[in-house]
């Protein structure tokens, strides 16, 4: 992605679904966070949904990663993406979920629907400021009084690894663009609309480069740096979990443009 090129238009290309799927499927890093997030996932229902049916919006939804783990969970499922070649592959994994191709955050594709549970992996980090800001904006206002907002960093500036990549990046003067967010940012991100995050889960502490490390290890770093709040900043991919700040805000606005 280029500095003048929306995060919007990034995955136009006829191969990125295919492409996409394929290296969060192949690499050992990538698996690795992605079987915590599962984990983790598993969790919030659990703590935060006993006994209650849950709406789930996917927002950003892409191949379908999270809303094919999370469909025999929840009552409903619906996930949203501009992408037609993520979507493609989406369906070939979706059993229960209603797809949707279009920007909610200029396309008022919802009308009257709110959602008790709302996840964006892999998006805000990407997204440059106005988008973000349009997204949030959007999410909050289908987001009900008593739900949860659940959303990930995977370049936590916190992170040490993620740190010495941006780094070297810099140095090298690549064109592509390597965005980093700090859990200071996305706590900020939230309080624009009037939500706060209530709980940050920890996610990758241990990504030497070139030194494969088994998952067992991997895994018991990261269960156990976890316990600590103190150490959450230096996790590479932490997972935020967002809901109405002290009462529900009833007045944020779908953003949408006809």
């Amino acid at each position: 992605m280029t500095n003048e090129q929306s995060y919007r238009h990034s995955h136009r290309d006829p191969s990125k679904g295919v492409d996409y799927d394929q290296y969060y499927r192949t690499q050992p890093w990538q698996k690795f966070l992605w079987s915590r997030e599962q984990e983790i996932l598993t969790e919030i229902t659990r703590k935060y949904f006993k006994g209650r049916d849950i709406h789930l919006l996917d927002f950003a939804c892409g191949t379908g990663r999270i809303a094919s783990f999370l469909e025999n969970q929840v009552k409903t499922s619906t996930g949203v993406d501009v992408s037609s070649s993520m979507l493609e592959i989406a369906k070939k994994k979706l059993k229960r979920t209603e797809i949707i191709r279009a920007d909610i955050t200029t396309q008022d594709v919802l009308p009257g629907r709110k959602f008790n549970l709302i996840t964006a992996f892999r998006f805000f980090l990407n997204a440059e400021p106005g988008l973000r800001t349009a997204a949030i904006r959007t999410l909050a206002g289908l987001l009900t009084e008593d739900g949860y907002l659940v959303f990930n960093n995977h370049h936590n500036f916190g992170s040490p690894w993620i740190k010495y990549s941006y780094m070297r990046h810099r140095q090298k003067r690549l064109q592509s663009v390597y965005n980093v967010m700090t859990i200071k940012e996305m706590k900020e991100l939230v309080q624009r609309v009037g939500l706060e995050i209530i709980e940050v889960y920890a996610v990758g502490f241990f990504h030497p480069p070139r030194i494969p490390v088994s998952y067992r290890l991997n895994h018991a770093l990261d269960s156990l740096a976890g316990r600590f709040r103190c150490l959450i900043r230096f996790s590479e991919d932490p997972v935020a979990v967002c809901t109405w700040h002290k009462r529900p805000k009833r007045d944020i606005p779908v953003q949408t443009s006809h």
